[in-house]
């Protein structure tokens, strides 16, 4: 779009947008200040030495053959509460752990040989949006590669996005199952439909879902949050305007309707629609709410860079992320509700100087008696939706302010000044699936290379994308961490491990959801980053304690037989820049609830062994 002064309705338009836009350009200026080392360590040899201890003798055991029994023999028993690890041997029976032990157990029937290989506790995903997959008749191809890296329980319904918990026959329930085909990427098949039409419009309570997926099956277990995003859609929509006294109290009642039928807190996804209109009282009174049921909340802040949109463009601020960090941590200690801060990142190459400061700011939270955590990945990517760039003033007004010139041309101005200052450009998002049957053909390719191939400018191309998705193209965008943020981050005592991932039925794919926990294992090894009972903690017990899972997250005697055995000197994560669906290496064996799920490496087409926890 050529810059033409016809554009503006009338001279207070006109002025406003100088006004503006001048103070955007001062902020100009502080670009050396936001410079950081953008330094990647070198890539370290494999580490052998990574699991050392001292073998002892071990007297035998005998147990009765049975059918429903197995044995994993000879193992490194790594049990998810952080003791150090020994060599022993676990019997399954049924659908939990019968004896962990140090001794040799002799056992005439089904039997895995573990020598030299960890049995840990199943995986647990912090952070998934698998809600909208589980319960799918079918499709293994997107539930399989969770399983294929180890994971066997996953916390869902984040970012503010449910499957249920919302208002019965609302008006605006086809917003709804909208939001449930985005995580589809777009799938149209029938199958795909009526699962969104049974599940995500027509059981609105959490019970009726839970009821569902326990008629229908789960290949995992699942942990479940209330969305307030999908819970206050269904009350306004993406209406911009603060919710009136009524409209609060219903909210407040489903979302206590749905942790009393089973969901473990509320989930809210503050950068998008419509979380990014809540009011910080309307987040306040939710959270008096979740700590009164003794629940957890999690949540996706306004901003995760040192400049976005969400914020004023202030020369010499505090950065944006500093500054969500904090308004969240103020909610908390106001509330005293258990606080999960969700994907914890640093978009942008300017902002991964900030990782220190915001990891100093959740320490001193923590000191002064808060229950607060984080959860992370371990790649430099991540997924979201294209209108993530959009201030909430933009968000507000769509779809018919793709239509409005000036305001177009003030987002233009902002967005580019952002590039500029961020180390985050067009050429860092990719997209996943455009959610447009015109654009599909771009699926998996750079929004720079799709411009150039379009023949349009940058910022007309991103525009595009967004307009005919109605916002809802799926993204992955680059450079969200540098590798010395990933590795601050892993090791910090706050920190929970997560994929933030769908898999999708067509287009690119978020490599997290193939080779994440594979990936974890690798640099905690590689790097001498964590002990490999301080890595395997941060992904099993320590998520079990922080929702208060019973019997998960630990290998202990009558705990569900939740299982990975992980070959520790080969596990690896086999994605690459551009093949991101490859299956790891290294994750031999996976039990859920006692079903062999994975077996030497690939799975067994079970896709029913989990269960609603």
């Amino acid at each position: 779009m050529k810059f033409n002064e016809s554009i503006f309705d009338n001279e207070q338009t006109r002025k406003e947008f100088l006004t503006t836009t001048s103070s955007l350009l001062i902020s100009l200026s502080a670009l050396s200040l936001l410079h950081c080392s953008e330094e990647t360590p070198k890539q370290p040899s494999k580490n052998l030495n990574w699991i050392s201890y001292t073998p002892q003798k071990r007297p035998t055991k005998n147990v009765a053959y049975s059918p429903s029994r197995i044995l994993l023999k000879n193992g490194i028993i790594i049990d998810g509460s952080g003791k150090p690890p020994y060599t022993g041997d676990v019997m399954i029976n049924g659908t939990t752990i019968e004896i962990i032990t140090p001794q040799k157990i002799q056992f005439t029937g089904t039997t895995i040989d573990c020598t030299d290989k960890i049995i840990a506790p199943g995986f647990i995903d912090a952070h998934s949006h698998l809600d909208w997959v589980l319960s799918l008749d079918g499709h293994p191809e997107l539930k399989n590669p969770f399983m294929e890296q180890g994971i066997t329980t996953t916390v869902t319904g984040n970012c503010g996005y449910g499957v249920a918990g919302f208002k019965p026959k609302s008006t605006y329930l086809t917003m709804i199952k909208n939001v449930g085909k985005g995580f589809f990427s777009g799938d149209s098949s029938t199958q795909n439909d009526n699962f969104v039409k049974q599940v995500a419009v027509s059981l609105t309570s959490m019970r009726k879902y839970f009821d569902y997926c326990r008629n229908h099956g789960i290949p995992m277990n699942m942990v479940n949050l209330a969305g307030h995003g999908t819970t206050r859609m269904s009350l306004r929509g993406y209406e911009s305007k603060p919710l009136s006294k009524d409209e609060m109290k219903t909210m407040l009642y489903l979302l206590e309707q749905a942790m009393d039928e089973g969901a473990y807190g509320v989930s809210f996804g503050l950068q998008y629609e419509p979380g990014i209109f809540a009011t910080n009282d309307e987040i306040a009174e939710i959270c008096k709410l979740v700590k009164n049921k003794n629940k957890i909340v999690t949540c996706h802040m306004k901003a995760y860079s040192a400049l976005s949109a969400t914020y004023p463009l202030k020369p010499f601020g505090t950065p944006h992320n500093i500054i969500a960090i904090n308004e969240m941590l103020d909610i908390a200690k106001q509330t005293d509700v258990r606080l999960q801060l969700s994907h914890l990142i640093f978009v942008g190459s300017k902002t991964w100087k900030n990782c220190p400061d915001a990891l100093a700011i959740i320490d001193k939270a923590i000191d002064s008696g808060m229950d607060v955590m984080f959860d992370t990945y371990a790649y430099h990517c991540g997924t979201s939706v294209i209108n993530v760039f959009f201030p909430s003033s933009f968000l507000a007004k769509t779809p018919q302010i793709y239509e409005d010139k000036v305001a177009l041309f003030k987002l233009r101005a902002q967005l580019e000044l952002i590039v500029a200052l961020l180390g985050f450009g067009y050429n860092d998002i990719q997209i996943i699936n455009a959610n447009n049957p015109e654009l599909a053909k771009y699926n998996g390719k750079f929004l720079k290379d799709i411009a150039k191939e379009r023949g349009m400018s940058q910022y007309e191309n991103f525009i595009d994308f967004a307009k005919k998705s109605n916002g809802r193209a799926r993204v992955l965008n680059h450079r969200y961490s540098s590798f010395q943020n990933i590795l601050d981050l892993m090791k910090h005592r706050a920190s929970l491990f997560m994929t933030d991932a769908t898999p999708y039925s067509q287009g690119a794919q978020n490599p997290a959801a193939f080779g994440n926990y594979p990936r974890f294992f690798e640099i905690a090894r590689d790097y001498q980053l964590l002990s490999p009972q301080e890595l395997i903690r941060k992904m099993t017990g320590a998520i079990a304690d922080r929702f208060m899972l019973k019997k998960r997250g630990y290998l202990k005697e009558g705990y569900m037989a939740d299982i990975t055995i992980v070959d520790w000197k080969n596990v690896k994560d086999n994605n690459t820049l551009t093949e991101t669906n490859k299956r790891p290496s290294g994750i031999d064996y996976v039990f859920i609830n006692g079903k062999k799920v994975v077996d030497k490496g690939k799975a067994t087409g079970v896709l029913d062994a989990g269960m609603v926890v």
